[in-house]
């Protein structure tokens, strides 16, 4: 089939079938099949569709709808596993990311026919563009992406440093739109006009991803001494039965992997700098008291023995590993006094730090909350809706980025910039967090993300949120720590390179020395979403003039 900038009377394709057929594709670029190299081809699939003269209507929009939301059935299948409740979940989350392939046929179109722009500049416009837009409605949301089935290749990864993970999507999707071009023109008399296009694009990504990585090779600091970091990866299994020896077992089991890394690390010779347990590991909560960690005089009893019994956790997990300064997941609950003079409790998902004396130094509070998963939307108004649910409440949002700064036995702090769970997804989350430590008291040394991924029992949920991690300590220029109940912990350098990565569904303990780097911030990391923010705009303008289109004709 040629295509034609006009829509005619041709017998439209059959969307179901083909889109469906790209949408399989896609998904098997993705984990768990992970066959990376079907993403510069599978794009091309909805472009032919795209590219199609016949006039669309409403009903080939609804077929594409279901194309598109098939894609994000398969891809974020994982969603069904948490609770016997998420299922629910499950259908209309893919029906609502269904419409971004949808929004790509549709404006791609009007790309082509209003504007008559190649569709090499099209595609990958437009798809960039939906892809920030899907990266910040609603909370945003972006695993999946194009660009993540790229996450083990460096010679295209690299360009994240640049533009962020939307650069590959945009690199990957060039290629699709430009071979596309060429099978629809390869009977016609532009094909050798096509053909040169195909070689030019394929041209401009080697070069991008060359290019950028050799900018971005960076030399370990020889000056520095690499701090020694044990990850501590529990095998705690996912449950909602009441159990009230359950807390117990988990900090027996935490507390076990722990000595075995600090025997791991004397027999290398090495002690250990700090040791990290993933989030929510240490059952005993934390309890402060408007911020501080000193309970007021009028503290009642049992409040004042949980303090007592937290910080005796603190100083035996300190003595297990020698002295080693300790990053843990725990509950923190902030007590203080309402307007009204009544006492107020508010409930965060934290980062604790204490050092080798196991003496508290500072938190960090998650600040990007998933909702439904940790508050329910709309539920402050209407306290029932949490009745509805396993949660009991939600949780607070952390006021902001935190610099966690471990002592280090030789002298100094390993500057961390922490994060929690699912906000290693987003990128601009982690982004503005290091902006923001960058600018008001020196830039991290390395990132840190402590997860509890057993919820989803060893599925490609945990895949895709390794393939997150690389983009994060790519595009800001840091190595990145992850440490996760039920896997993967990995240690990530600040090109992206995966240095060691522990198993799924298994107790490990992954030692490790951090591999700090001399670097200056990355290009994305001062300018953000700048790229991509342009292609939403050209996004905008299209969606404009098709709106426009539809009401004068």
């Amino acid at each position: 089939m040629t295509a034609s900038h006009q829509d005619t009377d041709v017998r439209p394709p059959r969307v179901l079938l083909v889109g469906a057929l790209g949408a399989v594709l896609l998904w098997l670029a993705q984990p768990p099949a992970a066959l990376w190299p079907l993403a510069w081809v599978a794009p091309g699939v909805w472009l032919w569709l795209a590219e199609s003269p016949a006039v669309w209507r409403r009903r080939e929009y609804l077929k594409m709808w279901l194309a598109g939301s098939l894609y994000w059935l398969l891809a974020v299948h994982w969603v069904r596993l948490p609770h016997p409740l998420t299922p629910l979940g499950w259908a209309p989350l893919a029906l609502y990311l269904g419409l971004y392939p949808t929004a790509l046929v549709a404006l791609v179109r009007t790309a082509r026919r209003s504007w008559n722009w190649p569709l090499w500049l099209a595609a990958p416009v437009v798809w960039t563009g939906l892809e920030l837009l899907q990266a910040r409605l609603f909370t945003g949301f972006l695993m999946g992406a194009v660009s993540h089935s790229q996450a083990g290749q460096p010679w295209v990864r690299s360009i994240a440093a640049y533009a962020g993970a939307y650069g590959v999507t945009f690199a990957v999707v060039l290629v699709a739109a430009a071979m596309t071009s060429l099978a629809l023109a390869w009977r016609s008399p532009a094909r050798n006009g096509r053909a040169a296009g195909l070689a030019v694009a394929l041209v401009a990504v080697l070069a991008a991803g060359w290019g950028s990585r050799a900018s971005s090779v960076i030399d370990p600091d020889a000056g520095a001494d690499r701090p020694r970091v044990a990850l501590i990866q529990g095998d705690t299994r996912a449950t909602w039965d009441p159990d009230p020896d359950r807390g117990e077992r988990i900090m027996a089991r935490q507390m076990a992997l722990s000595r075995d890394a600090f025997e791991q690390s004397r027999r290398d010779g090495q002690p250990l700098d700090l040791v990290v347990w993933p989030e929510n590991m240490f059952r005993s909560p934390l309890e402060t008291f408007d911020g501080g960690f000193d309970p007021p005089p009028a503290a009642e009893d049992w409040i004042v023995s949980r303090v007592v019994n937290t910080n005796s956790w603190f100083d035996a997990l300190t003595d297990v590993v020698g002295g080693a300064a300790v990053l843990v997941g725990i509950d923190r609950f902030d007590r203080g006094t309402g307007a009204a003079g009544a006492p107020t409790t508010d409930v965060y998902n934290c980062l604790a730090l204490a050092d080798g004396e196991g003496r508290l130094v500072s938190y960090y509070d998650k600040t990007h909350l998933v909702p439904f998963g940790e508050y329910i939307p709309f539920a402050s108004g209407m306290p029932v809706l949490y009745y509805l649910t396993p949660m009991s409440e939600g949780l607070h949002a952390g006021a902001g980025p935190v610099a966690l700064e471990a002592p280090l036995r030789a002298g100094g702090v390993l500057r961390l910039c922490p994060s929690i769970c699912y906000e290693t997804v987003v990128p601009h989350v982690i982004r503005r967090q290091v902006a923001t430590l960058t600018s008001t008291g020196g830039r991290p040394d390395a990132l840190v993300n402590v997860t509890n991924d057993a919820w989803f029992w060893g599925a490609s949920e945990l895949d895709m949120h390794l393939a997150c991690a690389v983009y994060r300590a790519v595009e800001n220029g840091l190595p990145l720590l992850v440490a996760a109940n039920g896997g993967l912990t990995a240690v990530i350098d600040a090109q992206g390179a995966v240095q060691a990565v522990g198993p799924r569904m298994a107790e490990h303990v992954l030692v490790a020395d951090v591999p700090l780097r001399t670097a200056r911030p990355t290009l994305y990391s001062q300018v953000g979403d700048l790229f991509a923010g342009a292609c939403l705009a050209a996004c905008a303008a299209l969606t404009g003039r098709r709106l426009w289109r539809q009401r004068t004709e």
